[in-house]
């Protein structure tokens, strides 16, 4: 949508400054954008003497600036500042949705100009210092922040993003941050900050020794108070949700805090204390948590001998993650070898397969190249016998963009899913990237599980983004092992075992078949016992009684009065004639462990009432 205001200040940068050395155009299409934004930037550059001039408002350009003083109007009621500096000024307010300036007094800072500033230091939380514009106040209205809730924002995260700045704003390593409502890198940064100036450090935004030291020695407990649970709480907001559960940042360390903290302790695969504990900040604050945790899963593209295999077992590791492809241009030589599968077996562990090809640049990710992928995944995977069901891994190994996601990763995946469907969707699809990459891949096209590449920390995709929720296995630290004269490269993995990966290969029955060998049993009883009922109706009875019958008050009267009461003689017959219950069974299309009580409920009800 076009903004006259937006419009006008794009016309009057590039007349004005167009034949300036270096100076870059911005479009003159009334919708704001970092274009816009680089060119005043480069108009402000040239009226500071500044040649040529460049798209950062950098340390050059803040010098300059700040050795201008502060703007506003002073005790006199004398604007400081007039000409173009101001209009670029006042440009740049009204591209954020301030009223800059009336027409008339454009160029000269003055009563609209200054409850302009007002507004934008209100809303960035800081003190509203009568409007005046000082460079960390300028570099603010020349970039694409925003300070109110913007879409897929919410208060209470723009309500931390308000008091961090409100709080650490004139401290020199602390940059103004946006106030949206979006737990971003910025703002992952900033809280980082925050945490380092608490502990008496001297920050860099980064989790380095010091910050890992001095939190080591913050543990918070419930009835605890301050600063640090102040900050502690932001982080679990940032968090959120987990499950049902959500949290406020508060003062008080409480009940309801530590209830959050010990969902999300369970989520994360953590010891449930329910405390602001080490591996708690850290799980927080970065994508790799704690990297020295105990971890069961691990992936490597070093072949698992026998020898590698007695070494994973003997410290504590039950599932491997290995290769079913590497492309013919490669030199890691990573995929499974022949009979590797049946010694990862010997020894105890399980595997789950990974699909790489690749997959380190954009222009890896395609439709096309998906549809291809997934074809060849599952040829491998039959080649090897993995079973029905089994999720396959399929890899983005860099640091994508939201942009190349949307363009370029989900077709990918799409492609991915497509291929797999037409070779009868035997495989499932899982992915691997960082923690972004792997919540809109699954948002999108409903992968089964994500392996979260937690140890690349840096990646813009871990910074300011939760765990997802369907993980099963997060990569946090690699390192090397030597046994002996044998040396490997290991990436160690906690592994949640929500997929637990393949302990055998070459099974004829697919996921669901140990519960309808159950079914069988007890259709075999059904007939055997006879009565008046058909076998079917007798098997449903009997899987669903206890839960949706007489064992469960709760349920028994209202299921009683849809479809009737079970037979109790069938159930007597059966408890004398014992069968191996499985009151559950994994989907064959979508992996899922479901229970059968309620489908055998219903199945129950539409049986005798279509």
């Amino acid at each position: 949508m076009t903004d006259a205001k937006v419009l006008a200040a794009q016309q009057w940068v590039n007349a004005t400054y167009g034949g300036v050395a270096g100076y870059e155009r911005c479009p003159e299409d009334g919708r704001t954008g970092w274009t816009t934004m680089f060119s005043l930037i480069e108009g402000l550059q040239h009226e500071l003497g500044i040649s040529p001039v460049v798209a950062s408002f950098g340390p050059t350009t803040a010098a300059r600036f700040d050795a201008l003083g502060p703007i506003g109007i002073d005790w006199t009621g004398t604007t400081t500042v007039s000409g173009n500096i101001a209009k670029i000024l006042q440009h740049g307010l009204f591209c954020k949705g301030y009223w800059g300036a009336d027409e008339t007094e454009t160029g000269t800072f003055t009563g609209a100009t200054r409850q302009a500033v007002i507004q934008l230091r209100l809303d960035m939380g800081i003190p509203t210092g009568d409007g005046v514009i000082n460079v960390d106040i300028a570099r603010c209205i020349l970039n694409m922040d925003a300070y109110v809730v913007v879409a897929g924002g919410t208060s209470k995260v723009r309500d931390i993003q308000r008091w961090l700045n409100g709080r650490y704003w004139q401290r020199d390593a602390y940059s103004i941050g946006p106030c949206d409502g979006i737990y971003s890198r910025d703002v992952q940064r900033a809280l980082m900050i925050a945490i380092q100036y608490e502990l008496g450090l001297n920050p860099t935004g980064t989790f380095g020794p010091g910050t890992q030291a001095g939190l080591r020695a913050h543990t918070l407990q419930p009835g605890d108070t301050g600063i640090f649970v102040q900050l502690f709480s932001a982080a679990c907001v940032f968090n959120e949700p987990v499950g049902d559960y959500r949290t406020d940042q508060r003062d008080s360390y409480d009940a309801n805090l530590a209830a959050f903290v010990r969902a999300f302790q369970e989520f994360s695969l953590l010891p449930t204390s329910g405390a602001g504990d080490y591996p708690t900040w850290a799980q927080l604050l970065i994508s790799t948590g704690d990297a020295d945790r105990s971890a069961s899963g691990c992936d490597t593209r070093f072949e698992i001998t026998a020898a590698r295999a007695a070494w994973l077992r003997a410290n504590g590791y039950t599932v491997v993650g290995r290769y079913l492809y590497d492309p013919p241009e490669s030199t890691l030589d990573k995929e499974l070898k022949p009979g590797e599968l049946a010694t990862i077996f010997a020894a105890g562990l399980r595997v789950f397969p990974i699909y790489q090809d690749n997959a380190r640049d954009v222009t890896d990710f395609t439709f096309a190249a998906g549809l291809q992928h997934g074809r060849n995944a599952h040829d491998l995977a039959v080649g090897y016998g993995f079973n029905q069901s089994t999720v396959i891994y399929f890899a983005v190994d860099y640091d994508a963009t939201q942009d190349e996601i949307d363009s370029a990763v989900v077709p990918y995946f799409r492609g991915v899913v497509a291929g797999l469907i037409s070779q009868g969707k035997r495989y499932l699809h899982g992915v691997y990237g960082s923690r972004n990459v792997c919540a809109n891949v699954t948002a999108a096209t409903f992968a089964r599980f994500s392996f979260v590449s937690g140890m690349s920390w840096g990646f813009s995709g871990n910074l300011g983004f939760p765990l997802p929720a369907n993980w099963s296995f997060n990569q946090i630290k690699e390192f090397t092992v030597t046994t002996g004269s044998d040396v490997f490269d290991l990436d160690r993995d906690v592994a949640r075992l929500n997929d637990k990966g393949a302990a055998t290969v070459n099974e004829p029955a697919g996921p669901a078949g140990g519960f309808i060998a159950y079914v069988q049993q007890l259709h075999d009883r059904a007939i055997a016992y006879g009565g008046d009922r058909p076998a079917d109706q007798l098997v449903m009875e009997y899987i669903r009684h206890v839960a949706y019958g007489g064992g469960n008050p709760v349920t028994a009267e209202g299921w009683s009065v849809l479809i009737g009461d079970y037979d109790h003689g069938f159930v007597t017959y059966v408890d004398g004639h014992p069968v191996t219950v499985q009151n559950w069974f994994a989907d064959p299309f979508t992996g899922y462990q479901l229970g059968a009580e309620h489908m055998m409920a219903t199945a129950n009800a539409a049986y005798l009432k279509p």
